[in-house]
């Protein structure tokens, strides 16, 4: 279930591993990967960065408390149902502060955690 796999992640950050996220080409579609797979989240950074016309950032998630000045926040939206093979399905939210990522946050099954957000590395299209 969605919800358990958010509540895995929050756990997983809280005890210091490090994740990282990046915006995907769709509306409210983000790519996350675990610090051993960022190789791959930069290749999806810059195809989208290449789609979207415009520099794409990739953000390493922390605790929401473990935030400072100029932080940003990642919300779930939306909790959809699985997919085919029960993989969550889930619509993100870039917002600017803690106080919109708990008004925006998805309720449906309890609330949904969010995180802190800082930028780590920027990615400009192609030929740009």
């Amino acid at each position: 279930m969605s919800i358990d796999y958010l509540a895995e992640l929050e756990h997983d950050i809280d005890n210091g591993r490090q994740y990282y996220a990046c915006p995907g080409a769709g509306t409210a579609e983000w790519y996350l990967s675990t610090a051993a797979e960022l190789d791959d989240l930069r290749k999806k950074a810059q195809r989208t960065a290449n789609a979207k016309k415009y520099p794409v950032n990739i953000y390493r998630l922390m605790n929401q408390g473990d935030t400072m000045s100029g932080d940003t926040y990642l919300a779930v939206r939306k909790i959809l149902e699985p997919g085919p093979k029960g993989e969550p399905h889930l619509h993100w939210t870039m917002v600017d502060t803690r106080e919109a990522a708990e008004m925006l946050r998805d309720v449906s099954q309890g609330p949904s955690p969010y995180f802190g957000a800082s930028v780590e590395e920027t990615f400009n299209p192609s030929g740009a």
